[in-house]
């Protein structure tokens, strides 16, 4: 029994002793650890306690920053940022040397901002113009057959639409008593001027005249002058009159039947002519600079894919229209095979070399001469055209620039070199002759986009070194060193840093006009995303859901009606968006994954809103976390320019900027 009892005192003793080990072990480790990080943390301190006295000794007073929100500055090292509530750290002033608009960095930061420049350079830039439209008769090669006196229609000969027929083609035979009282009469007054050839020149030349009228009433009626020979010669007269093709082309109208009585003025048939056809297209307000009488066309169509068409440019109409703010393009394009048929919808592009003066260069057209009516009636002398009998014009009255040596190109950017911010555009300039890379930013005046180059008014000189890429690194870093930022205007140079919860920045875009029932019908869509929006900054999964089901409603109620060009064309890919964006939603049973939907749906909205505008009397804020999606950061839009954070909720809620607001439209939609 003793021995027993002698052997569990023992192992109880081995258990208490190793667990005695283990933890001896443990505290070991843990010192260990403390005192090797001891010198991590003495070197952090004294490079803190470095910059902080070599701030002093420069006079100023070490600042304290939110390395995700450097608009923060405060004197308190043990202070959290007041957004996001993280730890700030020293701000320490790197080589900004300059003025409030210039940033000095070190050749390696320029390395690894991949910074790259390009310089301003004098060259006449090239500009494609893209238009859309569809094929359409030409309207000076159609005609109509019409009754000319009351008949019955007996036979049809082309009895439906789409059939080709040739000039002088019957087309059908008509009996009309009128027809036949006409013709009597043409015989009485051919017999009379017989009767009365010796009698006085009184009697015959009145004789004459009836029968000059009896004859013209015939011809105007349509009858050939064999015909109308073959009634006086032998007096018969014809019961029916047979009705023959003016022109060659497609029957494309036949509104009658056989047995049909038609009135005088009716019509029977219309035919075309497609070997030459009409492309109608439609041009922006900004493209028109770029057009001109008799430029190629280049089209393409859904029929012949990959296969390209040219036409020429026949017609700019004079008049913008009121509501789709577009201008009508004509061209004229051949078609002897009849392979470009009426209907048929077309993409075409106008490559176009711009002047500084606005005029467009063609060295193609030097000596060339232009029928102002016809511009496919082109000459290398003047003379007339061959359809209309017009006098020619040389090329350089319509516009074109012809020598290239007697103007000087226009000052160019490269299009990644402005940063467009509303109304002011802003480069970044590597400024020459310093030791270290130095970039300043600057307000420019810029002219018409041509393709990848911005034309240059003013604020730049030739060979100068704009930045291309990285401008947006270069604004960032000029923020973090208390710089103001040259995308927020005036009221950055003013103060410097973010705009953070202070009035936003009114976007001043120009919306197209919108129909007001497309306007009004978007009002549900606006209310279910907010509804979306404020019920994710409360981290309510459950009301978001139902917001969803809102927005998928919404969405399919967007009226349409009167609905044309890129404004359809905007939608179309908002609409396909939102609704990439409803389908990330449909599967969201977390708050993570509702989020990442809310993100693909608030650019689409943002879109929307920045592109067609919203109505209802109520302002709309753009808003940006930086921090959100793994430091990606994001945009979202509500009301009222107190951050409300649908990315973080109440973790974060306050974390975030306004960007821009959106007005809602005047007028429209109330």
């Amino acid at each position: 029994m003793m021995r027993i009892i002698w052997r569990m005192l023992g192992a109880a003793w081995r258990s208490t002793a190793g667990l005695l080990a283990v933890v001896l072990i443990g505290a070991a480790l843990v010192m260990g650890v403390w005192i090797g990080r001891a010198p991590i943390r003495e070197a952090k301190h004294a490079a803190e306690d470095k910059a902080a006295s070599e701030q002093a000794a420069a006079g100023g007073v070490q600042e304290y920053t939110c390395s995700m929100h450097p608009q923060v500055r405060l004197r308190d090292p043990k202070a959290k940022c007041p957004i996001c509530f993280m730890d700030l750290i020293p701000v320490v002033e790197g080589p900004a040397g300059g003025g409030e608009r210039t940033l000095v960095l070190s050749e390696a930061a320029v390395t690894l901002g991949e910074i790259q420049t390009a310089p301003v350079a004098r060259l006449f830039p090239a500009a494609q113009v893209r238009m859309v439209g569809r094929v359409d008769f030409d309207e000076t090669r159609r005609a109509m057959i019409a009754a000319r006196f009351p008949a019955r229609v007996d036979t049809l000969y082309v009895n439906y639409t789409g059939v080709g027929v040739e000039k002088g083609h019957p087309l059908a035979e008509v009996y009309s008593p009128e027809l036949i009282a006409a013709q009597e009469e043409l015989r009485q007054a051919a017999a009379a001027v017989k009767a009365v050839s010796e009698g006085s020149a009184m009697v015959l030349e009145s004789t004459r005249a009836t029968l000059r009228a009896a004859r013209e009433k015939l011809r105007l009626w349509g009858l050939t002058g064999e015909q109308i020979g073959a009634i006086e010669e032998s007096g018969q007269m014809q019961e029916r009159l047979t009705i023959h093709a003016p022109i060659g082309g497609i029957v494309v109208n036949k509104p009658v039947v056989e047995g049909m009585y038609v009135q005088t003025g009716e019509a029977i048939y219309e035919i075309a002519d497609l070997s030459l056809v009409w492309v109608r297209l439609e041009a922006f307000e900004s493209q028109v600079s770029m057009l001109r009488f008799g430029q190629e066309v280049v089209f393409t169509t859904e029929a012949y894919s990959g296969e390209e068409f040219r036409g020429r440019i026949a017609f700019i109409d004079p008049v913008v229209s009121p509501e789709m703010r577009t201008v009508k393009v004509r061209v004229n394009v051949p078609n002897a095979d009849g392979r470009l048929k009426p209907g048929m919808f077309v993409r075409s592009v106008v490559r176009a070399r711009l002047a500084g003066d606005g005029r467009i260069v063609a060295d193609e057209m030097a000596g060339r001469w232009i029928s102002p009516m016809h511009p496919e009636i082109i000459k290398d002398q003047p003379g007339t055209c061959d359809v209309c009998g017009m006098a020619l014009v040389s090329a350089e009255e319509l516009g074109y620039v012809t020598d290239v040596s007697a103007i000087d190109p226009p000052l160019v950017i490269p299009a990644t070199a402005a940063l467009i911010t509303g109304r002011r555009a802003v480069v970044y300039v590597r400024l020459a002759g310093k030791d270290a890379p130095t970039f300043e930013g600057r307000e420019v005046a810029l002219g018409q986009r041509a393709g990848d180059w911005y034309l240059v008014r003013e604020g730049l000189r030739e060979g100068e070194e704009v930045v291309v890429h990285g401008a947006f690194k270069i604004d960032s870093s000029m923020q973090i060193a208390a710089k103001p930022s040259m995308m927020s205007g005036e009221a950055a140079a003013a103060g410097g840093g973010h705009a953070h919860g202070a009035t936003p920045r009114a976007t001043g875009a120009a919306h197209p006009p919108i129909p007001e029932t497309m306007l009004r019908s978007l009002k549900p869509l606006y209310g279910a995303y907010l509804t979306a929006q404020e019920a994710l900054a409360e981290d309510d999964l459950e009301t978001f859901g139902f917001a969803m089901e809102d927005l998928a409603r919404a969405v399919e109620g967007v009226a349409l009606q009167g609905v044309f060009g890129e404004t359809l064309g905007v939608w179309r890919r908002i609409n396909t968006r939102l609704k990439a964006g409803m389908e990330q939603a449909k599967g969201a049973t977390t708050l993570a994954s509702a989020r990442i939907a809310f993100g693909t749906l608030s650019s689409a909205v943002i879109e929307l809103t920045e592109r067609i505008g919203h109505v209802g009397g109520v302002a709309l804020v753009r808003a940006h976390c930086p921090m959100a999606f793994d430091n990606r950061g994001a945009d979202w839009l509500q009301i009222g320019i107190e951050i409300n954070n649908p990315y973080f909720g109440a973790s974060m809620l306050r974390c975030g900027e306004i960007k821009t607001r959106h007005e809602p439209r005047e007028g429209d939609g109330r």
